[in-house]
């Protein structure tokens, strides 16, 4: 009895000393809380690409909250940012790079153009001219879109509609160049090209600035306005033979066609919630539809264009949607699958799944060996 007693004196004072080795946890007080919200904030910014605004709340969470941890992390953000360690969009600013130097090259050729169309023929030194200022024009755009795209605000989406937009731009302008009774001389057809593919780049850049475009939405405007375009012009091949005669008409016709596909697919895009990856697979199946209509009709030399514009125009048709069809459960999470057979059925319904072969013995005529085995069928009925 007095060594059980002494046993749990022992106990009672082990258990004692536990709890007072172990202090509480102080409470977070308000300021710590309102800290803690502000770097968080600045870690979502950070981690979108807006290393401006990260930045600017980083620095404002050190000067407003001295002394809680949160400026302490603050703090050591701002350290590695400044050492080019911060988090960036780099897909965003890769795109962005690209986009920025390819638009740089065409102003650098436009430019060379408008300078060099005053004659009625192109001299030698004339057309080095025009490559040297593409050449040129390419690394204007390169050099500050390398330097200064490290602070942009520049996701995916954002890039994707700052390059659709000056390229968009660049089409309106030959287009508008065309349509007037009295067409514009050579210059002014270059010159109206650059100036509404400089704004379109301008415009593009500081719209996105303030909207924030998804990835997929940026993807679905710029492949609607395309595939409205070609749908139009196809459209109207089947309708007149004499549609393309016209280039007042058929121009009109193409930008008005586009325009539309690129407004409603504004309009519907967030409702549709699609991923850039599943828009690249739709493109996908529309452009092997029109590559497979146009292939039989080269084979098969009907006698009206028309046949082939309209057997061209349904696979495009037919691709898009089948592929739209087949993708339509693409952005949802995998159904986890037991691995067990190469087709299962879940809850989820049917998937495929990479089986995992299994050893197992076999007897054949009182001798044992190993057989490998891998289900095909499995799941739950």
């Amino acid at each position: 009895m007095k060594h059980l007693s002494t046993y749990l004196l022992v106990l009672c004072l082990f258990a004692g000393s536990t709890r007072a080795g172990t202090p509480a946890c102080p409470a977070e007080s308000q300021q710590d809380r309102r800290a803690r919200s502000l770097y968080e904030e600045a870690l979502v910014q950070e981690a979108t690409g807006n290393l401006g605004a990260a930045r600017e709340m980083y620095q404002r969470l050190v000067k407003e909250h001295p002394g809680s941890p949160a400026a302490c992390w603050g703090a050591a953000r701002l350290e590695r940012m400044a050492r080019g360690q911060g988090f960036v969009n780099k897909e965003g600013r890769a795109q962005f790079i690209i986009g920025t130097t390819s638009f740089g090259a065409w102003t650098g050729f436009a430019i060379a153009n408008i300078a060099a169309l005053g004659d009625s023929e192109f001299s030698f030194d004339e057309t080095k001219a025009i490559i040297w200022g593409s050449i040129g024009g390419a690394a204007a755009g390169l050099v500050p879109a390398i330097v200064f795209s490290s602070d942009l605000s520049m996701s995916t989406g954002r890039a994707t509609m700052i390059n659709f937009g000056w390229t968009w731009g660049a089409w309106h302008g030959l287009a508008f160049a065309t349509i007037p009774d009295g067409d514009l001389n050579a210059q002014g057809m270059m010159g109206l090209a650059l100036g509404l593919s400089a704004l379109g780049w301008g415009g593009t850049f500081a719209l996105t600035h303030y909207l924030d475009v998804a990835d997929g939405d940026a993807a679905l405007i710029s492949s609607a306005a395309v595939w409205a375009t070609w749908i139009t012009a196809a459209t109207g091949a089947l309708v007149s033979e004499d549609f393309f005669s016209d280039e007042k008409l058929y121009l009109s016709m193409l930008l008005a066609g586009g325009d539309a596909g690129l407004a409603a697919a504004a309009l519907f895009s967030g409702k549709l919630d699609m991923s850039a990856g599943r828009v690249g697979l739709i493109n996908l199946g529309g452009s092997l539809g029109a590559l497979l209509g146009f292939g039989i009709t080269f084979l098969a030399e009907p006698d009206s264009y028309r046949v082939g514009v309209g057997l061209t125009l349904g696979l495009s048709l037919a691709g898009l949607g089948l592929t739209t069809f087949l993708t339509r459960n693409y952005d949802e999470p995998a159904p986890a699958s037991s691995g067990l057979a190469l087709v299962e059925h879940t809850r989820e319904g049917w998937v495929i799944s990479a089986p995992v072969p299994r050893l197992l013995p076999l007897r054949n005529q009182g001798r044992t060996s190993l057989g490998l085995a891998v289900p095909l069928l499995g799941g739950s009925f």
